[in-house]
């Protein structure tokens, strides 16, 4: 039996590896098209996006130098293009509103993590960055007995009720706590009377989506990732949107990235303050998250933010000047912020 020369055993492992890989990528793109979020393992990608789009800038340097296959040189430079093209669109060329409004607002929006973001750092955070509005989620009765105490003399206005918080210097005019769908996860809609214009601001904490295992058969156990609790939510959520005639302003968790047709869904009635105003993916989940909690064998944490699940969203009545994420306070979301303008 003849021997394969090692350049060629190269060779045969590029092509194994580039054409699954371009396969895979196709097969997910044409599902997407069909199906999007009604296929949970299209669902599931499309959370990993850009990241598996990434490895589409190495198909041509495996196309000229290792494969040597001119088709595929061809289409997978074609490809690079494309994504190069859709990443500049859709994350680096951002397209902030004029001031010609006549009222700004800074907004900050916080997933603290329950215990992991201390009274002083949130303090600390909120102090240096100054918002006139807070949005806050996953708070304990500690952050409401010295962290709100202290921000008490800048935030009068105060409407929080573990889990969840709305800090303000404007006045609060009426507020509720909600549930939407019908769900545990606890949020806020208030009223805020901002230089004699009501506005109504949503404080949003959605229930996460995660992988869970079902038993098809006695002997057989499959993964599945499941995100419908937080897609009733997302619809009763542009339901109420939809029905509010004052200005809207609705930040915090809502665990989801920008490629879910959830996301899409709420994009109909708002916008997105960071893919507006932001440049950049915005990557803010997770930072310094423990991985254990996917396996009991796994020690350590992650700090390097892989998705985007915290956001800023605004009615047709505002624009956004800027959108950024900010430094880590402690809890696994870093914080977010953006200035707003209500237009006249």
């Amino acid at each position: 039996m003849p021997k394969i020369q090692p350049y060629r055993l190269l060779q045969l492992i590029a092509q194994l590896l580039a054409y699954t890989y371009s396969a895979l990528i196709a097969g997910y793109l044409i599902l997407r098209l069909i199906f999007w979020d009604r296929l949970w393992p299209v669902a599931f990608a499309g959370t990993l996006v850009p990241w598996i789009f990434l490895p589409i800038f190495l198909l041509p340097i495996l196309a000229f130098f290792i494969i040597k296959k001119r088709w595929f040189a061809i289409v997978s430079s074609v490809a690079c293009l494309c994504l190069l093209g859709w990443l500049h669109v859709t994350y680096f060329s951002p397209q902030p509103s004029p001031m010609n409004g006549s009222t700004s607002i800074k907004v900050l929006s916080l997933n603290c993590g329950w215990y992991k973001t201390s009274s002083e750092n949130l303090a600390n955070l909120i102090q240096q960055e100054q918002p006139a509005l807070i949005f806050l989620q996953e708070i304990v009765l500690k952050h409401t007995q010295r962290a709100f105490v202290w921000l008490k003399a800048s935030y009068p206005y105060q409407f929080s009720q573990p889990p969840v918080a709305i800090l303000s210097k404007y006045p609060i005019q009426s507020s509720e706590m909600i549930h939407l769908a019908g769900h545990r996860e606890v949020q806020q809609r208030a009223v805020i009377q901002m230089n004699r214009q009501d506005v109504a601001v949503y404080n949003i904490s959605m229930t996460s989506p995660w992988i869970y295992t079902h038993k098809v058969l006695p002997f057989l156990t499959v993964p599945a990732y499941e995100y419908a609790e937080r897609s009733a939510e997302i619809k009763d959520l542009v339901g109420r949107l939809q029905k509010e005639t004052l200005p809207v302003l609705a930040a915090g968790d809502f665990n989801m990235t920008d490629q879910s047709q959830d996301y899409h869904d709420l994009s109909a009635v708002m916008r997105d303050a960071f893919r507006t105003a932001g440049v950049g993916f915005g990557f803010n989940w997770p930072h310094g998250w423990a991985l254990n909690l996917l396996s009991k064998k796994l020690n350590g944490e992650l700090n390097f933010p892989l998705v985007r699940i915290d956001y800023i969203w605004y009615s047709t009545h505002w624009g956004s000047r800027w959108a950024k994420v900010l430094p880590a306070a402690g809890s696994e979301h870093l914080p977010i912020g953006a200035e707003l303008i209500l237009s006249k």
